[in-house]
């Protein structure tokens, strides 16, 4: 139908639109995954344009090769950067390309199970989810990540109907990528198991193109993550994977606040409340249709990672974790919706009017509850942070050249496990190369031995300051001050006072 044409086109329009207004900013906020991306790029760009070697800036006396998953997105960057100059928004416009990308291929997804209306309205859920339109101009892998899971999942069920080479090779090399973009990804390989076996039954596990299919889609990431544990295992460098600690223990059963982390980053990142209960409509009410099953298994799929790694899944800041939900609650919108408007026609009189009303608070709630969260995320990302101000009027005053030293976050989290302490954005920033030290470390002896390792200055958080009491004093009695603002200082810790 026509209007179906002007709609998908008004969606992909819009959609574009409030995305290209942050696509242009530079890295302005404190955020240790752009400010990492930014940094990698920076260095294939400038130092050693080597993609199997990923250089990160905080590293010490080391080349800097970091263990990581495989830096296609920041190399991609390092080319455009190569070619025009280094720029932060190439990195915020490759994303913005594969997000819009990922949503053509979704609305294609969409239609292998929906009718038209339900899938426009799956699509338009999907589009305008304000997770997704942070991620789409993120400097981030996410956004990579995330447009190749989406294309593994359409090929797969592409291969399931029609059995054709061409859609087994694009299924196994997309989900290739995903898994190479995130290893976090590796969860749909469920997924695509339970309908394998659903389909070919005892013959799945006996099938040469099952076996080629895991070994073009699991090989590649395989030898590259073993490449990059070396990289942590020689150098200590490692961008949360091993230095981390992310799989959930039996506390898993005695802390609630492991699945109420869990729940909270869904109901609020990706149903926006009134999208659930639309999704309770369909899982109720339709449960044999093939969407909802599809959905549901992909969705036990989902939450085996979740609860996997829950000690990083659950928390409050790692909400885009959560983006892998986004596909199978919009299509599940999708037929909610759809089931509200049959019952609405066969309905009449008083009940028609209630159900009416309730049906459309519940749709009012979803897209008030998207135009807030665009909105509250484009004005937070558009004001340049304190920090970034600061290392602004910081760089012209460190005159001396040579490696600083940087605050960081705890060593260990509120369960006395190893958490990755790295913080990278003064780095970024003052285009400086060093040392992270962790809350816990911090002493007047363990600076002296940074000093000793080449340290010039200590760039220090005063939030950071604050969790040892007595220590910036100490600092002040012991280095002169550089430079100050209101939330960091710079310290010359090779001049004692």
């Amino acid at each position: 139908m026509k209007w179906t044409k002007y709609f998908l086109v008004a969606v992909f329009l819009i959609g574009a639109g409030i995305r290209l207004v942050d696509a242009f900013r530079p890295i302005n906020r404190p955020s240790w995954r752009e400010c990492d991306e930014g940094s990698i790029a920076r260095n294939f760009a400038l130092e050693e344009t080597n993609l199997f070697y990923p250089r990160i800036d905080w590293r010490g006396n080391t080349p800097g090769y970091a263990e990581m998953e495989f830096p296609h997105y920041p190399f991609a960057i390092a080319i455009l950067y190569k070619i025009f100059g280094v720029h932060d928004w190439f990195g915020r416009f490759i994303s913005f390309l594969f997000s819009m990308a990922t949503i053509f291929l979704f609305w294609k997804l969409a239609r292998e199970f929906l009718e038209e209306f339900a899938s426009l309205v799956a699509v338009g859920f999907f589009t305008f989810n304000p997770l997704f339109v942070e991620l789409s101009t993120s400097i981030q892998p996410e956004g990579v990540m995330f447009f190749f899971y989406v294309a593994s999942v359409y090929f797969f069920r592409r291969w399931l109907v029609d059995n054709t080479w061409k859609n087994f090779l694009f299924a196994a090399l997309m989900t290739a990528f995903a898994l190479l973009s995130k290893m976090t990804a590796a969860h749909i390989g469920l997924l695509f198991a339970v309908f394998l076996i659903d389909k070919q039954r005892a013959s799945t596990f006996l099938r040469k193109e099952n076996f080629v299919f895991a070994a073009i889609a699991v090989l590649p990431a395989f030898g590259w993550y073993l490449h990059a544990k070396g990289f942590w295992t020689t150098y200590g460098n490692s961008l949360g994977v091993s230095n981390e600690s992310h799989l959930v223990g039996w506390d898993f059963l005695t802390n609630s606040y492991f699945i109420e982390g869990i729940l909270n980053s869904e109901v609020n990142a990706i149903w926006l409340k009134g999208g659930l209960a639309f999704g309770f409509v369909a899982v109720l009410l339709e449960f044999r249709k093939p969407a909802v099953r599809f959905c549901l298994i992909w969705f036990a799929a989902i939450f085996a990672f979740y609860i996997l790694a829950a000690r990083t899944t659950a928390d409050d800041w790692a909400t885009y974790y959560h983006i892998f939900s986004l596909a199978p609650a919009s299509i599940l919108v999708g037929v909610g919706v759809m089931k509200v408007l049959e019952v609405l026609q066969r309905t009449s009189g008083a009940s028609r009017a209630i159900l009416g009303l309730v049906a459309g608070g519940l749709t009012a709630t979803v897209l008030l509850t998207q135009a807030i969260g665009i909105r509250a995320e484009i004005l937070q990302r558009r004001v340049a942070d304190q920090d970034f101000l600061c290392a602004k009027t910081f760089k012209p005053q460190l005159k001396k050249e040579g490696l600083i030293l940087a605050s960081g976050w705890s060593c260990l989290d509120d369960d006395g496990l190893p958490v990755a302490y790295n913080e990278s954005f003064y780095f970024y920033w003052l285009d400086r190369k060093g040392f992270n030290i962790c809350i816990e470390e911090q002493s007047i002896p363990k600076i002296r031995e940074f000093v000793g390792r080449g340290a010039k200055y200590f760039v220090a958080g005063k939030n950071k300051l604050e969790k040892k009491p007595g220590f910036e004093t100490a600092l002040r009695e012991n280095f002169p001050v550089v430079a100050e603002c209101d939330s960091a200082i710079v310290f010359d810790i090779e001049v004692s006072l």
